[in-house]
Formats: structure tokens, C-alpha cells, sequence
């Protein structure tokens, strides 16, 4: 038996000393392996899991399945995919870790592990950070060094959540890339997003082309709104109003035509306003 530290990741949000685990190097009888059923990942492609499968047939697990004794039961806090693969494989026997650590702990490890596998789709992940930000009241800088990803990564990725349930099943099919679903969001309505996704998965548009449409839409909703200022403004003031637009902000020109009509045009200001004393 050894301890073996878990250095950065979760030793930064807690004592150092509370993420020292025992740990065990055993071959357990396959049948008395279970996933947990708070396991970020849902998604394991057909395919890819034969695949394993048949590289254990020749090779064996290379990399051991980590789990936590409970009881009778050994629970798998990493290696899923490995485990439903042996099975597939008609392995008995599996190498495991055994971690000694409590319902807390393992529910940590497996949502890290999770973060950091380069094969969960884009949602899976994104749930991944969210749980594990929302649990230790993380911001997303805190998270990015806990996990090794940029901030901007898992700002981009938290935002996939925010599209609805329908265009999240692309993302999680890959049908989707994460750059394709951010670029949907920039449209502001759900119509438009189911418009322009197949359009996307059609390959007739790219993502340059949405983001074009956003802000040609953008732009001609920001028109429309001075247009109406400009005529309410010059129908409560009786006089000429025009606005101009810059980069950042504006400045808006009233027309007067001598010292009375600008006293007036402020007299009508201040009693808009309720500023008269």
C-alpha cells in the first residue's frame, strides 16, 4: 500500500492533507465492478467501445480502472469506458486501483477525470465544470488552473449550455463542432438557430456567414430603435433631432432656430425630466 498525492487539481481546494488517498493495485473479478450513476459521462460511441474491446483481446487493460470498495461492490470513480469494453471483450478479471476515499471524494475524482479526457463531447464537459464550479462556488479562473484548461476554454464551453435541448443533441453527436454551436448563439432567436443549424449541418452556410447574419440583424434592430428615438424626441421637442452612432456610444443634435427656440427646447427638456424648480 502507498500514498500518492493528487498535487494540483482538487489538493487546491482543499487541505493538502485531506487528498492523500490509499491506494491498492488489484485484479478483481469484472462482475463486482459498477458505474456510478452520477457519472458526468452518458455518451459511449458503439463503435469506438469494440474497438477497445478488441485491443484487450490482444493486449489486456494497460491503463487500471480506478474504483472505491463499497461494501461488496467496487465503484468506478474512472475507466468506464475501459470496464463496459472489457465486458465486451469477455474479460473476468480487470486490474483496479482502489482509492480510499469517501462519497464526496470519489464524486470529485470522476468529475476532474472527466474534464480532463480529450473524448467526452462538448456538453458532457461543459456539465463536468459547471457541477464542479457550482459545488465549490469556483470562478472560472479557479477552475482553469485546477483543471489545466485557458479561461476562455471553459467560457466557451459553459456557453453551450445556454443553447436549448434540441441543438445540444448535435453537439453531443458530433454533428455539431462547439465553434458552430457559439456561432448559433450570436442569433437571437430559437427560430433563426433551427434555420441556420441546418443550414450548417447541410454545408451551405459556414460559420463566417452566421456571424455576418447576426450582425447584419444586430445592426438593423440598432436602426430601428433610433430611427423611433429620433422621431419621438423630435415630436416632444418640435425640432429637428438627429443621432449619431459611433463605435462606442453617439451623440445626439438638436436644431434650433435662435436663443428663444433653444430656451424652449431646454423648458421642454427639464419638464420631460422633472427637473424644472
Amino acid at each position: 500500500m502507498k500514498k500518492k498525492g493528487l498535487g494540483r487539481g482538487l489538493g487546491s481546494l482543499l487541505k493538502e492533507e485531506e487528498f492523500t488517498i490509499d491506494e491498492t493495485l488489484l485484479n478483481v473479478d469484472i462482475n463486482k465492478l459498477r458505474a456510478r450513476t452520477d457519472q458526468p459521462r452518458k455518451n459511449f460511441d458503439d463503435d469506438s467501445l469494440r474497438e477497445l474491446a478488441e485491443s484487450i483481446k490482444v493486449d489486456g487493460i494497460i491503463q487500471p480502472i480506478v474504483v472505491r470498495k463499497v461494501d461488496d461492490i467496487y465503484e468506478i470513480i474512472a475507466g468506464e469506458r475501459r470496464f463496459r469494453a472489457s465486458k465486451l471483450a469477455n474479460i473476468s478479471k480487470v486490474p483496479v486501483v482502489i482509492k480510499n476515499v469517501n462519497d464526496r471524494k470519489a464524486r470529485e475524482l470522476a468529475l476532474v477525470e472527466n474534464i480532463q479526457r480529450e473524448d467526452l463531447n462538448p456538453i458532457e464537459e461543459a456539465i463536468s465544470m459547471k457541477t464542479l464550479m457550482d459545488e465549490y462556488q469556483l470562478t472560472q479562473q479557479e477552475l482553469s488552473e485546477i483543471v489545466g484548461k485557458s479561461r476562455s476554454y471553459i467560457a466557451n464551453n459553459l456557453r453551450l449550455l445556454t443553447l436549448s435541448d434540441y441543438i445540444k443533441e448535435f453537439l453531443i453527436s458530433g454533428d455539431l463542432s462547439p465553434s458552430q454551436g457559439r456561432t448559433l448563439l450570436s442569433l437571437s432567436s430559437e427560430e433563426e438557430r433551427k434555420k441556420y443549424l441546418d443550414k450548417l449541418l447541410a454545408k451551405e452556410v459556414n460559420i463566417r456567414d452566421v456571424e455576418k447574419k447576426a450582425k447584419s440583424k444586430k445592426n438593423e434592430k440598432s436602426d430601428i430603435f433610433i430611427t423611433d428615438v429620433c422621431e419621438k424626441l423630435t415630436e416632444v421637442l418640435d425640432a429637428k433631432v438627429k443621432i449619431v452612432s459611433k463605435k462606442k456610444g453617439g451623440k445626439i443634435e438638436i436644431d434650433y432656430l435662435n436663443e428663444d427656440d433653444l430656451q424652449r427646447i431646454v423648458d421642454s427638456l427639464m419638464n420631460i425630466y422633472d427637473l424644472e424648480e
